[in-house]
């Protein structure tokens, strides 16, 4: 429910709203992003959202990403800053992004809010070559003078003039739309007529400053405020503020715009991150409920089953007892698959113990823990070349391996079976790739896609092996949560290999 109000909000925003996964690959790109970057939405879902920077700010962006993954602290979120966005034609645009962390059953998620800031960026540029005409030696000229007040009359954005009192000197057209007033009732007025009462203090005191230290503070740092119409009603802005030195007194020229559909968004993306927070918590509260008062009655089956077989062990034939064995072991099968299921369901939500970890101890600590079954089944596990030290929860990377590599001995016909490792990089791409082969009874390509789904199992006619159909599909979360991916090769009666990649090596 969370989560698809979140989709409505996304779509039917007014900026451009895009939302990635850990891995930054795109997964939401709503119309807004459809019309500002120029691209379909089937033309960038599941392509690194690095397609919408120059190459300078994608770099920045890996670097960001790695520092998440190593470190588990995102240090870009909520926090708004300006950026340079790259439209499907190449072209390039300045643009404000606000990032929020999103927390889901699929994993952590990011959605940015961007919009596009030509317009404002434009007019900074303008107030700028403004402010340099007036404070140049030809100030006195009416040449200046007429032209610097054709700049501001003809800004798209807001522009205010002040006086070292601040009193207001000059109020451009976009000034009387915003505010309401007209240019006669405010020249020669406070400027903090057009400020809340808060407000208005705080510039008394930038003034006050100002004039005892020779220190503006402001000038040059565009910050969020509140403004006040002539009605009274109140919006949020963004200001930035530049200095005209003159002659005999000096000017201040402020740029305005409102913001107000900005923070809405804003308002809207973290009520819903708030919300779906709150949801996986209340999932996972029900999870736990659920498993413990699922669980009590099939522990009471199981103790009754025992009882009765003792109970009456002189009175049942071999047939019974078997029945009574089959009911034993299929509640004890179904409070694992119960276990199984709360363990995924937290599995997507929990923090990851991101640490430094050598692969090589790694597999060492599980092939000295299933060395009864590496003798039993006549095993042979080769590690072809050193593996590397990488960033990651070390728990959860062992459960990894140690799924695949069990996995590698279980469905294997082979009287001699062979486990092979193996790490290499790939050029051009972005990780490092691990890779575990087998001798074993191979998988049918149909089925490739199929064996990451929970509790699906391609043997269940095979009574001699086992399993609850979870332990790929534990595998693929724990890498997709590492940002990785993980995909096969398999020949039917031949064997698999199993490649995945893991961020951060050290």
């Amino acid at each position: 429910m969370a989560e698809a109000r979140t989709k409505a909000v996304i779509d039917n925003a007014v900026d451009s709203m895009i939302l990635i996964d850990g891995k930054g690959l795109i997964q939401e790109f709503n119309p807004a992003s459809v019309k500002l970057f120029g691209y379909e939405v089937s033309e960038v879902i599941n392509k690194n959202v690095k397609m919408l920077m120059p190459d300078n700010y994608a770099r920045e962006h890996d670097q960001y990403l790695e520092n998440y993954q190593t470190t588990g602290t995102a240090k870009i979120i909520g926090i708004g800053r300006q950026v340079i966005g790259k439209r499907k034609d190449d072209s390039e645009f300045p643009m404000e992004l606000s990032v929020g962390k999103v927390e889901t059953e699929s994993g952590i998620h990011f959605i940015g809010i961007v919009r596009d800031i030509s317009e404002r960026v434009e007019s900074e540029k303008i107030r700028d070559k403004m402010i340099a005409e007036l404070s140049n030696s030809h100030l006195a000229t009416k040449n200046a003078e007429t032209r610097s007040k054709a700049i501001i009359n003809n800004a798209v954005d807001s522009m205010i003039l002040i006086d070292s009192k601040g009193l207001i000197q000059e109020f451009n057209p976009a000034s009387v739309k915003l505010f309401g007033y007209e240019v006669s009732e405010v020249i020669g007025k406070n400027v903090k007529m057009l400020m809340p009462d808060s407000y208005a203090r705080e510039h008394d005191q930038y003034l006050h400053d100002y004039k005892t230290t020779g220190k503006a503070k402001i000038i040059g740092i565009g910050r969020q405020v509140i403004g006040r119409r002539k009605d009274g009603s109140e919006f949020p802005m963004d200001l930035s503020v530049g200095k005209v030195e003159g002659d005999n007194d000096n000017l201040f020229v402020g740029i305005v715009r409102d913001i107000t559909q900005r923070v809405e968004l804003e308002r809207v993306r973290d009520k819903n991150i708030r919300d779906l927070t709150k949801s996986n918590q209340a999932l996972d509260d029900f999870a736990y409920i659920a498993s413990h008062d699922l669980k009590e009655p099939l522990r009471g089956l199981a103790n009754n089953a025992m009882f009765f077989a003792e109970d009456y062990s002189d009175s049942l034939d071999e047939g019974g007892t078997k029945r009574i064995d089959r009911m034993c072991t299929l509640t004890k099968r179904m409070e694992k698959l119960i276990d199984n299921l709360l363990y995924f369901s937290r599995l997507g939500r929990q923090d990851l113990a991101i640490q430094s970890t050598n692969i090589n101890d790694v597999v060492h600590e599980i092939t000295a823990m299933i060395d009864t079954l590496i003798e039993e089944e006549h095993v042979t596990i080769n590690v072809l070349k050193p593996l590397p030290n990488i960033v990651c929860d070390k728990h959860r990377v062992s459960e990894v391996f140690r799924n695949l590599i069990t996995n590698a001995i279980k469905y294997n016909d082979k009287d001699t079976k062979t486990v092979e490792l193996d790490f290499y990089k790939v050029k051009d791409g972005r990780h490092d790739v691990f890779s575990i082969s087998d001798n074993g009874i191979g998988i049918a390509e149909e089925f490739h896609q199929d064996i990451f789904k929970i509790f699906k199992r391609l043997n269940i006619e095979d009574d001699n092996v086992r399993g609850t159909g979870v332990g790929l599909t534990f595998v693929q979360k724990i890498i997709e949560r590492h940002g990785g991916e993980i995909w096969l090769e398999s020949i039917p009666n031949a064997g698999t290999t199993f490649y995945f990649t893991l961020n951060g090596e050290v």
